[in-house]
């Protein structure tokens, strides 16, 4: 199976290539967006110089993996459009990833709780937990909290370990005996995004790419404005 993966939750975007065989990856590429303009017109190109470079044609692609949320809404809504038009253009399978799922990965299985977090705007944050010594095979769509970053803090315990873009701001304010991850692991990668793509479809998570949509588990603040002003 020849995968393509997508991750463009976070400001830049990351594609990878990868293949697998009986259910395990024995290939992969990875490369970042060249801008942080975050938009097809940047994603398509660096996808295309990828499959060139590895003599791959787009319609060698058997599946098209891609964070389908939490994330930033407008790099969702990119991502999403980009694996659905590949898919349907090529006849690919494609999967929505769960982006905390994706940054948990690299962590997992692991002798501590792992906790992922991104930024939800509004002094709040996306943030869910992974059980101790669980396979990530075990956790593809963990329960995900929108909580307010003090409340989140006070939820930790000695000998968690926490990732994800956010420890760029709260790394200082993790209680002690709480560990960030390595910085290198604070972003979710394509490549993991392609290795749950993976595990999803052998669970028969794959769908059509008409059925594919980003899930922004929140309404957008204008939304919940009109919904406030409509309660009133």
């Amino acid at each position: 199976m020849k995968i393509l993966a997508l991750e463009t939750s976070g400001r830049l975007g990351t594609v990878g290539l990868l293949e697998a065989s009986d259910g395990q990856v024995v290939f992969s590429v990875e490369r970042g967006t060249p801008s942080e303009e975050r938009t097809a017109r940047s994603l398509l190109p660096t996808v295309h110089q990828l499959l060139k470079e590895q003599n791959w044609r787009p319609s060698d692609i058997d599946l098209v993996a891609v964070t389908a949320g939490p994330g930033s809404f407008t790099g969702l809504r990119i991502g999403v459009v980009a694996a659905k038009t590949f898919a349907y253009a090529v006849g690919a399978q494609v999967v929505g990833v769960h982006t905390l799922a994706a940054l948990a990965a690299p962590l997992l299985p692991n002798a501590s709780r792992v906790w992922t977090i991104l930024d939800a705007q509004r002094q709040e944050l996306f943030a869910a937990n992974f059980a101790v010594g669980a396979a990530i095979e075990e956790q593809l769509e963990p329960p995900t909290e929108i909580i307010a970053t003090d409340a989140w803090l006070q939820q930790l315990r000695s000998g968690d370990v926490v990732t994800g873009p956010l420890l760029e701001k709260l790394q200082t304010q993790l209680p002690a005996g709480v560990n960030a991850a390595a910085e290198s692991q604070w972003n979710p990668s394509a490549i993991a995004v392609g290795r749950l793509g993976m595990l999803k479809v052998a669970s028969g998570g794959a769908i059509s790419p008409l059925e594919l949509v980003p899930d922004y588990f929140r309404k957008s603040a204008a939304e919940e404005k009109a919904d406030a002003a409509e309660a009133v």
